[in-house]
């Protein structure tokens, strides 16, 4: 099972916000009614786009939630929404600092796998599944698959900001950064990333104006001195 968080956030501060599932051709036969099982509707109605089943080149079935954000702010609630108060993504923040010519893109937040896959359970959903967050215990299920939760579950966050960008990602992708955290981690590990978008045109602009600015007193100088030449010369013919 992979999951992919992806931030994408343009020029002008906006964005989208993706939240991708993906089940490989063996999840899906463990779980054949998935597609009917999953619950969607407080997603659309909280704005979120829902795709799927597709299945794409990674021969992974992918179904997918999107949402838009207009500024930072907006990306924040949505941030909340995708991971809850206990969840194991937190503090995700984009900041957005624009200045003559250039604006200065930010993006952290934290990944907190310390308490398991668990942390993407809660309270609520314990009580239905017997106090089990997710339904039997960590082992027992390690032990039914014959795999470690870390090989089963792929987990991705990528940001990709405007401009180039710098980040401590161990992956790196266009305009972008990619981190894969494992659920083995034994520490809440730190996203950062920083770009910086130059805005050329603004800048040639300027050039050109006050290029303009500094030329025309020396046209200016010209045109009054080939006036008084041409009525010099005018002169002397006449004479």
């Amino acid at each position: 099972m992979r999951t992919d968080i992806g931030i994408e956030v343009k020029e002008d501060g906006s964005g989208t916000v993706t939240v991708k599932i993906g089940l490989d051709d063996d999840a899906m036969k463990q779980a054949p009614n998935f597609e009917q099982a999953l619950k969607v509707d407080d997603l659309t109605a909280n704005g979120w786009t829902v795709t799927g089943p597709v299945k794409e080149t990674d021969g992974f079935t992918y179904f997918s939630a999107a949402k838009p954000f207009a500024n930072s702010d907006e990306a924040g609630k949505i941030f909340a929404e995708v991971s809850g108060e206990r969840g194991p993504f937190r503090d995700f923040t984009i900041s957005r600092e624009r200045s003559f010519a250039r604006t200065k893109f930010h993006f952290s937040g934290v990944v907190d796998f310390t308490g398991g896959l668990e942390s993407f359970s809660d309270s609520e959903l314990a009580q239905q599944l017997d106090g089990h967050p997710l339904g039997e215990d960590v082992k027992a299920i390690e032990a039914r698959i014959n795999d470690t939760l870390d090989n089963v579950f792929q987990i991705r966050v990528a940001v990709r900001l405007p401009g180039d960008v710098t980040s401590n990602a161990p992956g790196q992708a266009t305009n972008g950064a990619v981190w894969q955290p494992r659920l083995s981690q034994p520490e809440p590990i730190t996203l950062e990333a920083s770009s910086t978008s130059t805005r050329w045109f603004t800048i040639i602009g300027t050039a050109v104006t006050t290029a303009s600015v500094l030329l025309l007193p020396v046209v200016l100088v010209l045109l009054a001195r080939s006036r008084r030449r041409r009525r010099a010369d005018s002169a002397t013919v006449v004479h």
